[in-house]
């Protein structure tokens, strides 16, 4: 019987460890979101900065959801931008992008994002919360990538 609490904490850390790494892109990306709203111009200014608007609120939500899932897991969340960006995948751009550039930018990184929890989720299956908590953030991620992709169409 001693084994399985064991296990079920070396489980736990490595959820948390994947959730941190996954924070961190969603935080990053929820940097980026935001200062696509406050940069976008062009024809369909109103249209973006309002869906920027949107998905940069919803993705702070799940900044939240993620950092108290890894401390309910018994590791601490990150305490510094500078270590979530150690930590993150995704990039940042180099310079403001056209408004053309955003929504390819921030679709992509949903779609990198919703196949990061994909690929979490698998690893921890056995954890049902968390398991929960990533398939939420697929179907999140997706439907942000697919209202982006419509306004290049």
């Amino acid at each position: 019987m001693p084994s399985k609490p064991a296990a079920r904490a070396q489980s736990n850390d490595g959820a948390a460890d994947g959730l941190t790494v996954f924070l961190a892109d969603t935080y990053l990306l929820m940097g980026k979101t935001q200062a696509c709203h406050w940069n976008v111009t062009g024809p369909n200014f109103h249209g973006l900065h309002t869906l920027f608007e949107v998905q940069y609120t919803e993705l702070f939500k799940a900044v939240d959801v993620l950092a108290e899932r890894i401390r309910a897991l018994g590791s601490p969340a990150p305490m510094t931008i500078e270590g979530m960006l150690a930590q993150a995948t995704l990039s940042e751009p180099a310079r403001i992008p056209d408004s053309t550039a955003m929504v390819r930018m921030l679709g992509e990184d949903h779609a990198t994002l919703s196949a990061a929890a994909g690929k979490l989720a698998e690893d921890v299956e056995d954890d049902l919360a968390t398991h929960d908590l990533l398939v939420a953030r697929i179907a999140a991620h997706d439907k942000a990538a697919w209202m982006l992709r419509s306004h290049l169409s």
